[in-house]
């Protein structure tokens, strides 16, 4: 596992290229190279890994400060040994360097979630003298354009994400829509982030409020499972299906995620001794 001794530190993805190789050893394209159903078969090759907390959750109260961050190698280790994912930094900075071995100009973003400041981040590509948005955090695998404009991806004829450019302030809003319904998820400027930065708002992100609970996303296909705690939302481009119970939650987890009942178990624990702690 690589070591970084501080913030300043945070190597190129890129460097990760054995940990990456090892990770598309099963990616198959015969398209067009490079193209932007490239780049969307990358990233939805990538969705195999989960949005998911419980790694970080093990992570934050294990490791010291030098060996926090969830790097491309143990990233790639922790998925092939227990289908473990990450959470939006780590999947970023991971596609970041893949998308880069593979000949792609990227960079990372920081994003603003409705709820606080610098607690998001993405993946900005340039390609064919555009620059085009993919989120492995928020499940947005099909490459978004960003343009001073509506740009729209639709999972069905009533339903997608949408992304709206404010001129005034020079800022990127991303919406997601049912029917006539639409929901601001975050908002972004378009300048790319050093990655010096992007470690430090990454370290920061291990005292989020989002590592309160036990969170996980999936897409397959055209559904996605949202899990947080015993909250589970099932969403289709046809319906949405909501309920609090915990377990089916825990039965979800091990069944659609793979994830084994000792790693659920021991980030329960671990957030218990937190909030014990914090509570003294």
């Amino acid at each position: 596992m690589a070591i970084i001794s501080n913030a300043a530190h945070l190597p190129h993805p890129a460097t990760f290229e054995q940990e990456t190789l090892r990770f598309l050893s099963e990616f198959k394209y015969t398209g067009v190279i490079p193209s932007l159903d490239h780049i969307a078969a990358i990233s939805h090759y990538f969705s195999r890994l989960p949005y998911e907390n419980i790694s970080k959750i093990i992570k934050r109260e294990q490791q010291q400060d030098s060996t926090l961050l969830r790097l491309p190698d143990e990233v790639t280790d922790d998925h092939f040994a227990w289908h473990s994912g990450g959470t939006c930094f780590s999947l970023t900075y991971f596609l970041t360097g893949i998308y880069s071995i593979l000949g792609y100009e990227t960079h990372p973003l920081i994003c603003q979630l409705n709820w606080g400041e610098n607690n998001h981040s993405a993946v900005k590509i340039h390609f064919n003298n555009a620059q085009y948005l993919v989120d492995p955090g928020y499940m947005i695998f099909k490459p978004m354009p960003l343009v001073r404009e509506v740009a729209r991806t639709r999972l069905s004829a009533e339903t997608g994400v949408e992304l709206n450019f404010d001129s005034e302030a020079e800022i990127y809003s991303i919406y997601t829509f049912r029917k006539g319904n639409r929901i601001r998820r975050y908002q972004f400027l378009s300048e790319s982030v050093p990655y010096e930065k992007f470690s430090e708002y990454w370290r920061a992100s291990f005292d989020l409020p989002g590592m309160d609970d036990l969170t996980l996303t999936r897409v397959q296909g055209s559904e996605m499972l949202f899990i947080q705690g015993d909250f589970i939302k099932i969403t289709r481009p046809d319906h949405i299906e909501k309920m609090r119970e915990i377990d089916l939650a825990e039965k979800l987890i091990k069944d659609r995620f793979a994830i084994p009942l000792e790693k659920l178990e021991e980030a329960r624990f671990l957030l218990a001794q937190r909030h014990k702690q914090d509570e003294s």
